[in-house]
């Protein structure tokens, strides 16, 4: 396996707002319409009617660039990387990407960060591409981690835990596992305080801590980008959802001859233990992978010929990503609540980068209404997208000012939801701010 040196910690990052197209729109919203239509048939608890892009678009419909409280998902995302100790910062991205990451710019400043941007390629959008791009912007050490990061986390604010963590000196790639337990350890009393729904395809045994997690693929990488094949990644990374990951961890590993025998002892064990571990714990599990957490790593570093860890957190806004419309209403209603309760400053509250996000909204986005088409009428926009999804409501029902869920049955549920997100964002704000 590669060799590790010792390394103090993360201060480069390739912030990805670049995403893959599909052929026309017509094949991308039958698309995530059967994917919402498979999970609502089977009961699952996180429904997802996804927003994807296509070639014939005549406005992208690319994620980082809808609009929460008026401000671009990926303005958050980059906030929340200026308000770290990161030192550069690479973003990759569309013409309109770029205008937006200007105009931020120019409004709240690089906070000292050297920051560059490299425009995405139509005809290669895919993950290898992504990191080839950023990483060549910049000047790594031959063994050094970067973060990469895609852009539809807008409220991961609190990454020093991964840019310090002391792992990064032994290991060339760090997943950070979504782990339910971990985030929401009081959901099976209060329900409603699992305010982050998803659905968790995969089980992870620690042997150590004698604990059972249900656990969902991570959204951030710090990775050695010259010790791990960014193919292998490629094709774990876009098979990830839905648990169809492990299919395609088989296939990569039967086309690796020499390693099947090393991951022989692996196997074994697992076909020996799992089942009948995981049974002390649940007698019966509807799950589409699981495995001890140590033999995991053993197997993964074996796949990828090198040293690999995983890591547990606690953190919501760490799972909580943008990929589909439930999931950008979930924050629209958040900063909706947030401006409620406390007038036009509500989103300083729960976000630490709050005030220069206002100060963006007031300053820089008048500007590009008037040359983004996805800015020039919004509310109009979105709606038209939750119409061409078929869903049962549009946010924005005098096309104007945002509407929580009305129906009586989910409108209680989905209200508490709201409220716990507040309370927690709110919480985790405050502590960042005593400890900064």
């Amino acid at each position: 396996m590669n060799s590790i040196r010792q390394r103090a910690g993360i201060d480069k990052c390739i912030l990805s707002f670049s995403h893959d197209r599909y052929p026309s729109r017509k094949k991308a919203d039958a698309t995530a319409i059967a994917k919402a239509e498979r999970e609502i048939a089977s009961g699952k608890k996180g429904i997802s009617h996804l927003i994807l892009r296509a070639v014939d678009d005549p406005i992208d419909r690319l994620k980082f660039l809808f609009l929460i409280n008026g401000i671009p998902v990926m303005c958050y995302a980059l906030g929340n990387l200026l308000a770290s100790s990161l030192k550069q910062i690479v973003i990759v991205g569309s013409e309109e990407v770029e205008q937006v990451a200007n105009a931020f710019l120019d409004t709240v400043g690089t906070q000292g960060k050297d920051i560059s941007f490299v425009r995405e390629d139509p005809n290669k959008l895919n993950l290898p591409n992504t990191m080839q791009l950023g990483r060549s912007r910049l000047n790594l050490e031959p063994d050094e981690l970067v973060l990469f990061q895609p852009g539809d986390l807008p409220f991961m604010f609190d990454i020093e835990k991964i840019l310090q963590d002391d792992d990064i000196r032994n290991y060339n790639l760090i997943l950070w596992l979504n782990s339910r337990q971990m985030m929401f350890p009081g959901s099976n009393e209060d329900p409603e305080s699992e305010f982050v729904q998803r659905n968790y395809h995969y089980r992870a045994l620690c042997e150590e801590t004698n604990e059972l997690h249900e656990v969902k693929e991570p959204n951030v990488y710090p990775i050695n980008l010259s010790a791990v094949d960014p193919g292998i990644i490629d094709h774990l990374h876009s098979t990830r959802k839905d648990g169809n990951i492990i299919k395609a961890g088989i296939r990569q590993i039967m086309s690796m001859p020499s390693r099947v025998l090393k991951l022989l002892p692996v196997m074994v064990y697992h076909a020996l233990h799992f089942r009948s571990d995981l049974k002390q714990f649940r007698k019966e599990d509807k799950y589409q992978f699981g495995m001890h957490r140590d033999n995991f790593h053993r197997a993964v570093s074996i796949l990828l010929d090198t040293e690999f860890t995983t890591k547990f957190h606690n953190d919501p806004a760490f799972v909580s990503d943008v990929d589909a419309l439930e999931d950008w209403e979930d924050f629209e209603a958040l900063t909706h609540y947030a401006e409620t309760q406390y007038g036009e400053e509500g989103l300083t509250r729960i976000h630490p980068f709050g005030e220069e996000l206002l100060s963006f909204r007031e300053k820089g986005m008048p500007g590009l209404k008037t040359s983004i088409g996805m800015y020039e009428n919004f509310p109009a926009y979105i709606n038209s997208v939750y119409q061409s999804l078929k869903m049962d409501h549009v946010p924005f029902p005098d096309g104007n000012q945002y509407v929580p869920l009305t129906s009586n049955s989910e409108k209680g549920k989905h209200a508490r939801k709201i409220e716990h997100a507040f309370s927690w964002y709110s919480r985790k704000c405050d502590a960042l701010k005593v400890e900064n």
